[in-house]
Parts: structure tokens; sequence; C-alpha cells
């Protein structure tokens, strides 16, 4: 579905909508905006998708009024275009500050209204390292190590969806009228990445969409590359740039691999910053990314 976009930006939007959840629709107390419920919004809007791939610019001036170098900023934008340019929900309001007396104890990420129903979505999109095969969830680890899938899912299910009470939105938004309920999802997107990514068959954890992204880890000076075809090319990924897979029609920026060797070289004899990166390969539409992974110091997680 991805390959129709062409432009980063619009891809990155495309990507937003239609890539897998990164967990079963299985939660306990809440559910997750699913795969299937993303592909029926996203065939809504392809019309106008294709508009965009057309003439971009509603987008980058939409994106030029929220610059962030943060993903998850990036993100959470792009998901408010979708919601208030590509649907017919009516946005009621995002990153709603939600207070106890005068203490702030958190935000809701987006609120908008379907007919007569209220729903309450936290956006998150998050990229975790399986330290271990057959870990537990504390163990998919982030580039920055305090984060982890067990601490990203019990934040969304235990403190922020059960942020949208009656109590707390009627404070900030008055009286609720014509909304017979709310319901609250998860939109929880991102990428795994393990020791042996080509393992597709190798079972996951339980809470995981079997559907998820996925890529490869490795430490640096430990491990090589991954095997590659002779005309691949290498990339870093810059943020916020990491949402969608590289599809360009330009070899700018894509180094061989001794030279993109020698560049992970220079990065880890100055820095300790672990880098996703891309395997990219040309096609028929150009230059188009078939493998990304996270390469870390050898240190980590430590």
């Amino acid at each position: 579905m991805l390959d129709a976009f062409k432009h980063p930006r619009v891809r990155d939007l495309a990507w937003a909508m239609c890539s897998p959840s990164m967990l079963k629709d299985d939660a306990p107390k809440h559910s997750v905006f699913t795969e299937e419920d993303c592909e029926l919004l996203f065939n809504k809007a392809l019309g106008k998708l294709h508009q965009l791939e057309k003439n971009p610019t509603p987008l980058l001036s939409y994106l030029e009024r929220s610059p962030s170098q943060r993903v998850g900023r990036y993100f959470e934008t792009l998901v408010r275009y979708w919601l208030e340019h590509l649907t017919e929900f009516e946005v009621v309001a995002s990153n709603l500050q939600i207070h106890i007396g005068k203490r702030t104890i958190g935000e809701i990420d987006f609120l908008f209204s379907d007919h007569n129903q209220l729903n309450h979505w936290e956006t998150a999109v998050k990229y975790f390292i399986q330290l271990t095969p057959g870990c537990l969830e504390e163990e998919y680890i982030g580039p920055n190590a305090a984060d982890n899938l067990a601490l990203k899912k019990a934040r969304l299910f235990d403190d922020q969806l059960p942020r949208s009470t009656e109590g707390n939105l009627s404070q900030k938004l008055g009286a609720l009228n014509g909304i017979d309920s709310i319901q609250r999802q998860a939109f929880f997107k991102g990428w795994l990445f393990y020791s042996k990514p080509y393992e597709v068959n190798s079972p996951c954890l339980s809470s995981l969409n079997s559907k998820h992204l996925k890529g490869f880890w490795i430490r640096y000076g430990e491990e090589e590359l991954p095997k590659q075809t002779e005309d691949a090319l290498w990339t870093v990924l810059t943020k916020p740039y990491w949402l969608a897979p590289i599809l360009s029609d330009s070899s700018k920026g894509l180094l061989p691999r001794e030279k993109f060797t020698e560049l992970l070289r220079s990065h880890f004899n100055t820095k300790e910053s672990p880098l996703l990166v891309a395997q990219v390969c040309p096609s028929i539409s150009g230059y188009h990314e078939i493998l990304r992974g996270f390469i870390v110091p050898p240190q980590w997680p430590n």
C-alpha cells in the first residue's frame, strides 16, 4: 500500500495510518486500534492521500507549525493531521491537559467524536530491542535502555487511557451533549528488533500482534552487518524520520558496505549512541528499503 506514495512526508503519513499495530487487541482493560481498523480508514482516505502525493503543500505547512526532532511528536502530528483532514471525525481535543486541583496529572492525546461515540486515543510509536530470545516484555528495551515494552504498556493502559473519565472531561470541556459512550483505545505502532529477524515462524509474546514490524540488531564490533546482495546500499536513519521504509529515486546519502563500515567506525570511536540503519536496494520504483536495524555500542544496555 505504501509504494504508491514516494514523497517522504506523505509516505510517513500513510505509514502512520496503515502499518501494523504492535499489540494484539486483547488488553483486559482497554482495546487496541488494530490494523484492520486502520485499513478501513486508510481506504476511505486514499483519494485525499493521492491528492497530497501530487501536492504535499498542505501537509508540509501543517508539519512546519509543530516542528520537532522527537519521533513520537512527529508521529503524533501526523495522526492529528489524519484525524482532522482525512476523516469525517470531529476532533474535540488534542494534548488536553488534565488537572487535579492545581496539579497536572497528564495529557489526553486525542478525543474525537464519531456520531454519538467519543473516542479517546493514546498514541505511541516505539522501537524495542529483544535483549535475549524468548524474553519477557521487560527485556524488550528501547535504544534508551530506561524504556521497555512492559513499562510502556503499563503507562498506556493503567495511567493514560483511564484519564478520560466523565468527571475529568466535563471539568475541561463542559457537558458532553449528544455523547452516548466513550471508547478508549491504544494506537500503538513501531518496530521490534531481533538478533535473528529471519526466524519469522518463531513464537512471539502473546501480547504482540504476529504481524508486527521486525528488524535486526547487533553490537558494534562483535557482529557483522547482515549479508546482502552485491548492489545493496546502507544509510543511517535520522530523527524524526524513523517511520516509513525508505523509497527514494536517488542514491544520495546511500553508501556501499565498505564506506558504511567506515562511517560506523567513526561514530562508535567517539559516541555511545545506538544508530538506526537501513539496507536499501535498487528497484523499478527507485531505491527501496529492504531491512532496518539497530547497531548498539558493545556495552549496551549498561
